[in-house]
């Protein structure tokens, strides 16, 4: 009998995206057209074993909790062996949410939750600025034939040189939540900000995305607006779409390659050690010597007087 294609939505840390909430009954079904079994994990710690066979991990903006270092290492695990995961935040990232998203997405895979909102001016949300409308997208399958997409209060993500971008706002501007003004203050000016980037790792896969509200049912800024249905609908194909053997030992070697180059920084570091430890040596060594010079100098004045005074008396 053929494995059954798995999709597994945690629900340990409160997050908010629980998929048999009927706000989220539209991304149900969807779910279920693409012939997946659809999981949950509730009052679990993500273990290996509640990992096994799962292809596709989603950790839908968890709240008021955070991943132990176990967990963390566990989904990093299931990724490189092979699953897929997809990590969503909301505005104000972890700082907000008081969780730890970025110690998975940002330590491990180079996608980072910002701490902010971002915002800008349209014609469709003269009322509330946080809608967003996404017509810039960077080539990948997620974004094929997606010609517009509407978000609605999104932070933005922060990337290295791995990570991926596939949407982005070009007219936008950020703004920060200042805990002790209780109050948001603008960041930047329209500045270019990611909304969601993705990156394959070992054999598995990661998207990230700013924004929960584009996989609910809201009318104004959820799955059936413009192309939010299409984009989900390429994300979860690309999640679901194997990584070719060339590419995932190109990634090997990328690693071997970061590898060899943190061993001789760290050889470099310990040459710089063993070479300041040699200096102190001979600077110990040369101070050694001087007490000595003059150790022997001060006993042979102290014998020289003893002898003059006996010779006196």
């Amino acid at each position: 009998m053929p494995k059954e294609t798995t999709i597994l939505f945690d629900l340990s840390k409160q997050e908010m995206l629980n998929i048999f909430d009927n706000d989220f009954s539209d991304f149900l079904e969807l779910l279920k057209s693409l012939g997946l079994k659809v999981r949950q994990n509730v009052n679990k710690n993500l273990t290996t074993n509640e990992l096994q066979n799962t292809d596709i991990l989603v950790i839908g903006n968890p709240i008021d909790d955070y991943f132990s270092n176990i967990e963390i290492r566990n989904i990093v695990n299931f990724v490189r062996g092979g699953g897929s995961l997809l990590l969503i935040s909301e505005y104000g990232g972890d700082y907000l949410q008081k969780t730890n998203l970025n110690d998975i997405s940002g330590v491990n895979f180079g996608i980072y939750f910002h701490k902010n909102i971002v915002k800008e001016n349209n014609s469709i949300n003269q009322n509330c600025s946080s809608i967003l409308s996404i017509q810039n997208f960077n080539k990948h399958k997620i974004t094929n034939q997606l010609r517009e997409l509407i978000v609605g209060g999104s932070c933005s993500l922060l990337l290295n040189k791995t990570s991926k971008s596939l949407i982005y706002s070009n007219v936008s501007w950020s703004e920060i939540y200042n805990g002790s003004q209780e109050q948001w203050s603008k960041e930047h000016e329209e500045k270019e900000q990611i909304i969601s980037a993705c990156i394959e790792y070992g054999r598995g896969k990661v998207v990230a995305i700013g924004d929960i509200d584009i996989f609910s049912n809201d009318r104004n800024i959820g799955l059936i607006c413009l192309d939010n249905r299409k984009f989900v609908l390429n994300l979860i194909s690309w999640l679901l779409e194997p990584i070719k053997k060339s590419d995932v030992m190109l990634w090997a070697l990328n690693q071997l390659g970061a590898l060899q180059t943190d061993v001789k920084e760290i050889n470099k570091k310990i040459d710089n050690i063993i070479e300041t430890m040699t200096i102190l040596e001979h600077r110990i060594s040369a101070i050694e010597e001087i007490e000595n010079l003059e150790n022997k100098k001060s006993f042979r004045e102290s014998h020289k007087e003893k002898t003059i005074e006996k010779e006196l008396y």
